[in-house]
């Protein structure tokens, strides 16, 4: 018999609860003699002293999933009923689904089982010493207790929180792990994901948060970025990690065999919802009436024998679907208990007729492509780290982990992963394509998400900014200067903020911030032609003695918060009345800005590595010998292409109030627009690789008298040579071999004379401005467009010679635009968010080997 000692919560949990008048819940130690001891929480809203009082909330879920007609799945096109997917899993549901893993159909337990036995050393390696691993739904813990085993082994500290929504299968498998790993401690947390990540809390220890098996695929993409980025958010500290399995798109015919076995276990993993929900509601009902003893089969809902179970596989999507079907008409009939409730709930309190061959939707099991687990991390604010998969590409580990700040801000809405499979074609998801129609022929119908960049955009600007350079730069090094025609770091502190106060004082006519003399010190930098005015602008004088970095940085609190109160009452006023100019000078600041992370990074690069933080633990992969597919497209060109803004004058907008329905700013050299010729060219999709650019580098070497003075010609400075010999890439977070790592697979960072150089070399030229420009525009345009409903069954091929911008004029003229008056959009608000465009990792990325055009 167990003895039972109540003790205080874990330390990665708060025990506050949101449930007025609830108790907070403790952590129980259940020890049997003879065997150690493990911790048990119940988070359930069952659980809490006041339950009695109320409906439980999984009641009122059923009600409403089952009087509900809605669009479920969500990217589907039926209106379906539902039952909440938690009511797989009570005590019968867990057993069937354990004895699923076995069937040789289910290919995803063993799969899963393979990369967690090719990998353990490399995965365990990722978790520190004195880590909190929690995992999320561990069920019979068959694949954990082999990573259980290895962190016995060769960590210390650790300890290991399982969720899940039974307290029994908790109990049996906490007490045979507690006995074997001595070195781990064990805590059980019941309750749905809900019920326990509301308690979760940071920066207490290192986190490495578990979510295994297929479950992200029970989530919609969007669905589950909102939910990784809720956890990253609120229980995540900076290098916490995440490690999620993705099930990857295969040949149809496995997966409808592995959720349709043929010993039918499925079937009775699936119908057991019915029975599970009859529990539930007969509980309920018992409380309600004072009952000791619950009756499933007097208050339940279902007769489990008039359904059966049935699915579908959208192999577009990637989504199997998991219904039950009404065999025959099913009348519902609501307990009398329960009756007000359902009046609440539906406006009605009449029986529930569910029809002959109605679905109720269950679940649904979504597959991923290869570049889902990089786009859902850039939604939600993680970072990419590495993934392990199975000898048959058939499933992927992923680790993911939290940075101090993101390079790309979180997307107001999840542009780019609704729909994966659109994503992968480097086209903007579904939801947005039917609006490229109206755009193309009336811009201002679809506004920009914002003409004035947001608070949460400088913020999140800001973010990266201090982690660039009060972390990453120690104030050791705040004065070092590692490029000549740079100041020191320090002149960047006060030059962001007095840049932005300079302009904006200037558009509002108002004072500058104090002290006024910082705008004189830090308005400008150094440039090669300082000294020549007919080439240069007067630059600032600085200071015989920098100010302190406190002055200074509560220089910038003042400036930001100057920023930040013009736009709370710009937000107020609801963008009515807002000066042009004004709007402009923000823009160029928050610009500016954005800018100079770049100038930073880059003399960060010529520092002593010794001198600099890493942002955050990063693995780098090995190469596997990949090299990029080369691919070229054409462009015709033509006679009065017009280059530029139209409707961006500064001088006609003035301070005049800013068009609210649609406005682009531009930079100086984009107005006034401009008509040019353009010859026809074709250009590569893909950026020149460091493997390429070395190869170059190799052949420059081998071929000269004096090759350190050649070396000094075509060497990147964005490159290092490594003890080994080899070359490496600079980065904030490590310098991989290009020879040896998935940096020879990164964009190379050259100057222009490298890569005219190599251009050269390959018998090639770098575009023109003009030519980039007229690339870049219409080729993302036709991209978009292709994947309009009517236009999709005639995609682009550049195999078949047809130019790109031939290909966008036989697009618009089938949607009724003619091309000549096309009145551009932005090009940039067409780019796929798999682009690989940023430094989403604080380092470039791979560019992508198949052969996908993008």
């Amino acid at each position: 018999m167990a003895d039972s000692t109540h003790l205080e919560t874990p330390q990665s949990f708060v025990s506050d609860s949101s449930s007025p008048g609830a108790e907070k819940p403790g952590i129980t130690v259940l020890e049997t003699p003879g065997q150690p001891k493990y911790g048990f929480v119940d988070y359930r809203a069952a659980a809490s002293p006041d339950s009695h009082k109320k409906v439980p909330p999984m009641v009122i879920q059923i009600i409403e999933g089952l009087t509900t007609l809605k669009r479920i799945p969500q990217d589907g096109s039926n209106l379906n009923r539902s039952l909440p997917l938690v009511l797989l899993y009570d005590n019968k549901g867990l057993e069937l689904f354990d004895r699923i893993t076995y069937l040789p159909e289910y290919y995803l337990t063993n799969c899963e089982i393979e990369v967690l036995q090719s990998n353990i050393r490399e995965i365990a390696a990722e978790i520190p010493d004195g880590s909190d691993v929690i995992e999320l739904g561990c069920g019979a813990l068959r694949k954990t207790q082999l990573l259980l085993k290895e962190l016995d082994q060769v960590r210390s500290g650790i300890t290991y929180y399982a969720i899940d929504v039974m307290p029994s299968p908790l109990h049996k498998s906490l007490g045979e792990l507690a006995q074997r790993f001595n070195n781990i401690s064990f805590v059980a947390l019941c309750g749905t994901y809900d019920e326990v990540l509301h308690h979760f809390k940071k920066d207490v220890r290192p986190k490495t948060l578990l979510w295994l098996g297929s479950s992200i695929g029970n989530y919609s993409a969007a669905d589950a970025c909102d939910f990784l980025a809720n956890i990253a958010e609120h229980a995540l500290a900076p290098n916490d990690a995440v490690i999620v399995g993705f099930d990857r798109k295969k040949d149809p015919g496995v997966i409808m065999d592995a959720y349709h076995d043929s010993q039918k276990i499925t079937d009775d993993f699936e119908l057991n919802v019915l029975c599970h929900a009859n529990s539930v509601v007969a509980d309920a009902v018992a409380v309600l009436r004072g009952d000791k003893t619950p009756d499933p089969s007097l208050d339940g809902l279902f007769d489990v024998s008039k359904f059966r179970y049935t699915g579908d596989y959208e192999q577009v999507l990637g989504r199997h679907s998991a219904y039950l079907q009404a065999l025959e008409d099913v009348v519902i009939n609501w307990p009398a208990e329960l009756l007000p409730i359902v009046k609440s709930i539906c406006g009605s309190d009449q029986n529930l007729l569910i029809k002959r061959g109605e679905l109720i939707f269950i679940e649904s099991s979504y597959k991923f492509g290869p570049a889902v687990p990089e786009i859902l991390a850039r939604g939600c604010g993680l970072l990419h780290c590495a993934e392990w998969s199975d000898s048959r590409d058939y499933y992927t580990l992923n680790l993911f982990r939290k940075p101090p700040a993101t390079m790309s801000p979180l997307p107001a809405t999840m542009n780019g992963i609704e729909s994966i499979e659109y994503v992968g074609k480097g086209a903007p998801a579904l939801q947005h394509v039917h609006k490229l129609q109206a755009l193309v022929k009336h811009p201002k119908t679809l506004r920009q998400p914002s003409t004035i960049p947001r608070i949460s955009e400088w913020k999140h600007l800001w973010s990266v900014w201090d982690v660039l350079t009060l972390e990453i730069i120690s104030r050791d090094h705040i004065l070092d200067r590692p490029i000549d025609l740079r100041h020191p770091f320090i002149f960047y502190l006060g030059h962001l903020p007095a840049f932005a106060d300079i302009h904006m004082s200037k558009a509002e006519s108002a004072p500058l911030t104090e002290p006024a003399i910082y705008a004189e010190w830090f308005e400008r930098g150094i440039d090669p032609n300082m000294q020549d005015p007919s080439k240069c602008h007067s630059h600032s004088t600085p200071p015989s003695e920098w100010p302190s970095i406190d002055n200074i940085l509560a220089y910038r609190d003042r400036v930001r918060a100057r920023i930040i109160g013009w736009l709370e009452l710009h937000e107020r006023n609801n963008g009515k009345n807002t000066p042009a100019d004004t709007a402009r000078h923000l823009w160029m600041s928050f610009e500016h800005e954005a800018m100079h992370i770049e100038t930073m990074l880059y003399m960060v690069l010529q520092m002593d590595p010794a001198c600099t933080k890493s942002p955050i633990s990063i693995t780098f992969n090995p190469s596997d010998g990949s090299v990029p597919n080369v691919n070229w497209i054409s462009f015709s060109g033509g006679t009065d292409i017009k280059i530029g803004l139209a409707n961006d004058s500064e001088s006609a907008l003035g301070n005049a109030a800013l068009p609210r329905d649609y406005h682009v700013f531009g930079w100086d050299n984009e107005s006034p627009q401009t008509s040019v010729d353009i010859q026809p060219f074709s250009v590569r999709t893909q950026p020149i690789t460091n493997g390429e650019y070395l190869a170059f580098v190799s052949e420059k070497l081998k071929c000269c008298a004096d090759p350190s003075v050649v070396a000094e010609k075509v060497v990147p400075k964005s490159w290092t040579k490594l003890a080994s010999g080899e070359y490496g890439v600079r980065t904030v977070v490590g310098n991989p071999s290009i020879t040896t790592s998935e940096a020879s697979l990164w964009p190379v960072f050259v100057s222009q004379t490298q890569a005219a150089a190599y251009a050269s070399w390959c018998g090639k030229r770098l575009p023109s401005e003009a030519e980039w420009t007229h690339a870049a525009r219409t080729y993302h345009l036709a991209m978009a467009l292709s994947q309009i409903a009517d236009s999709a069954a005639n995609p682009y091929d550049s195999s078949n010679q047809e130019s790109v911008d031939k290909y966008l004029d036989r697009l618009l003229t089938a949607h009724g635009i003619c091309p000549s008056e096309l009145e551009w959009p932005p090009y940039d608000m067409l780019v796929p968010e798999n682009a690989n465009i940023d430094f989403a990792h604080w380092h470039p990325l791979p560019e992508a080997t198949d052969k996908t055009i993008g």
